[in-house]
């Protein structure tokens, strides 16, 4: 196996990629839309934005498989990265480069690879948008234009910070290892370590201003039910889509958590309680439907909605009341 090289600008490029927070932080809406819009126009059962990290390879969005992340040795994407241009393998059974990668010979099976890396300063790529099948294909040129033109969208978005305010916030104070603790590693949202943590600093903003705050807890009442009614036995995969549902739902300035198996909960900061009614009118929809890519069947999810507000607690109140309030009003216990 061909371990993947170091590039030279190595020092730099992680420079550039910790700078901007592109690693180990929780996924957003913009980037799943450009890898669900790679896996449809490419036809192909995976698409992911991976960020090459110095020891692995961090999965800033992912469509078709159920992990966050992989070690950077045998990481196609980091030789796309290496070599800053695009990388095409036909079939990874005829390459003695990566014939034996356990990426290969292990899930998910990769049979053909095209990567395109993406800068975050000329010269100094941080990842890559990439498309995998599990059979061999020749990528023609139209493939080729397609993830150029989608690599582009992916590289502008990680030049930006679209991202909240709190969470930005939150992304400055904890060093890489804390971020990777604070993540839920099937769904790339915060855990409940993170949203703890996002509580206190969206409680104390919200005192400091004088606005409002909402603590959403979406409860899945008949996953379950619905995979077997459909024989369908991946829950993983289930909840990692159920999770994009809600990251679409989510208002610009929220964050959303995994909280248990079935559970995720949504922090919304407003200027008023009016205002944080109408944010909120999308998110708390009591059902979701989850389209499964593999068996091209859709599943209805129903959704057991409950929110606290902080305005329904008095002055006093402190960061860990607006919790136990959450906890009361949705009737669940979490360690």
């Amino acid at each position: 196996m061909l371990s993947a090289p170091i590039p030279e600008n190595e020092v730099l490029r992680l420079a550039a990629l910790r700078s901007a927070y592109c690693a180990y932080a929780p996924r957003e809406e913009r980037f799943d839309r450009i890898t669900r819009t790679a896996k449809r126009l490419l036809h192909v059962p995976i698409s992911l934005i991976s960020i090459v990290e110095q020891d692995g390879q961090w999965f800033r969005s992912v469509q078709g498989i159920e992990v966050a992340h992989t070690p950077r040795d045998i990481s196609f994407c980091a030789h796309a990265v290496a070599l800053n241009q695009p990388v095409c393998i036909p079939d990874t059974w005829s390459d003695l480069d990566f014939s034996d990668n356990p990426l290969v010979t292990g899930p998910p099976g990769i049979r053909s690879y095209l990567g395109w890396p993406l800068e975050l300063a000329p010269g100094a790529a941080v990842g890559t948008l990439c498309v995998i099948d599990t059979m061999p294909r020749t990528f023609g040129a139209e493939d080729f234009a397609a993830l150029k033109d989608l690599a582009s969208m992916a590289e502008a978005e990680l030049k930006i910070s679209a991202m909240s305010s709190l969470q930005n916030k939150l992304l400055m104070r904890l060093s890489t290892l804390q971020r990777q603790g604070a993540l839920d590693s099937l769904t790339g949202c915060w855990n409940i370590r993170g949203f703890r943590e996002l509580l206190s600093l969206g409680f104390d903003d919200a005192r400091r201003n004088g606005t409002d705050l909402a603590v959403c807890h979406i409860h899945v009442n008949n996953m379950e039910d619905v995979a077997a009614a459909a024989h369908y036995s991946n829950l993983d995969a289930m909840t990692q889509l159920l999770a994009q549902v809600l990251r679409q739902r989510l208002p610009p300035q929220g964050a959303l958590a995994r909280l248990g198996p079935r559970s995720f909960c949504a922090l919304v900061p407003s200027d008023s309680p009016l205002e944080l009614e109408h944010q909120l009118a999308r998110l708390t929809f009591p059902s979701a439907a989850v389209d499964l890519p593999d068996n091209r069947l859709r599943l209805d999810l129903a959704l057991s909605i409950r929110v606290a507000f902080l305005s329904e607690l008095s002055p006093l109140a402190t960061a860990d009341s607006l919790w136990g309030h959450a906890l009361a009003v949705s009737g669940e216990d979490y360690a």
